[in-house]
């Protein structure tokens, strides 16, 4: 198996172990076509970096149950060296990574990001140009061409000239003014085909709004305030998939309860409407409306 692979999937099992509910050796030998010893060697190595492995009790699954982070000054989490920059970009071109220097990268991606996240995207050299191309425009205030960008909202694929202010959710997101509709966009960055430097200088700068982002994703500029009962499921998988909702989350007339602010019902909605029977929603009532017209769309229900 090439190196950066190896990487990606270690990335992959910190991420499902870090799972509230874990995983059990099984699963991860089935969900990457490896035999359970290949995950067992997987598990030395990740409790050789640090990690604390854990069996969930009573049950065959296992977790990380938190990072040893004595050694690790919190000065050193705030900012990659250049060595250790060097080492993630060539574990993208197939060298090997081993000894402290791995360590110190495992230890620093772990605390810092979410790595299932991360991985996928530096997995993708692709994407790791084109966000290297924005960057530049970023710092140099200059426009770019999103080429084929392929937008699931409107199901086309075209080149959009923006002007692009920032990443969000560690590069998965861009935000950015589109000049031919005048309004600020989200784009998710594995979307774009290529990205083409024009070397022209933003005109528009005065429009970047200060855009917000919620922890679904979506972005705005007027929060929507949001109210909903979760079954015990609905938040477990609400704090697995979106980590800072549990900021958000605190019990109420004996029950899990969501109290937190969103820009956009899409984001919410989409969560909602796959765990329909789990979820009441109180407030507001354009989300009640939305998750309602959205099942009688789907022919679910008369």
């Amino acid at each position: 198996m090439d190196e950066h692979r190896r990487l990606f999937r270690i990335f992959q099992v910190i991420a499902r172990l870090r799972s509230p509910l874990g995983c059990s050796k099984q699963d991860l030998a089935e969900d990457f076509d490896v035999d359970v010893r290949t995950i067992e060697r997987y598990f030395k190595l990740l409790r050789e970096l640090g990690f604390d492995i854990v069996r969930v009790k009573n049950v065959k699954r296992y977790k990380i149950e938190n990072l040893k982070h004595g050694n690790i000054k919190p000065e050193d989490l705030i900012v990659f060296t250049l060595e250790e920059a060097s080492a993630v970009k060539d574990a993208l071109l197939k060298s090997k990574i081993t000894g402290p220097l791995q360590k110190s990268l495992l230890d620093k991606l772990y605390a810092l990001t979410d790595l299932d996240e991360l991985s996928e995207t530096l997995y993708k050299q692709s994407v790791s140009k084109n966000i290297s191309d924005i960057r530049f425009a970023i710092k140099n205030h200059q426009q770019v061409i999103l080429q084929k960008y392929q937008s699931v909202r409107s199901n086309e694929v075209s080149d959009r000239l923006v002007e692009p202010i920032r990443f969000h959710a560690y590069y998965r997101y861009l935000i950015a003014w589109e000049v031919e509709s005048q309004m600020i966009k989200q784009y998710k960055t594995e979307r774009i085909t290529g990205v083409k430097l024009t070397g022209l200088p933003y005109r528009y700068k005065e429009k970047h709004a200060q855009v917000r982002i919620d922890i679904f994703g979506m972005s705005g500029t007027n929060p929507i305030p949001v109210k909903l009962y979760l079954s015990r499921r609905a938040r477990l998988l609400m704090e697995e998939e979106f980590p800072e909702a549990s900021l958000y989350i605190k019990a109420k007339r004996g029950m899990d309860y969501f109290d937190g602010d969103v820009y956009s019902l899409e984001g919410i909605g989409r969560y909602i409407l796959g765990l329909v029977d789990e979820i009441e929603v109180t407030a507001p009532k354009a989300l009640k409306e939305y998750v309602r017209n959205k099942i009688r769309r789907s022919g679910l229900v008369p």
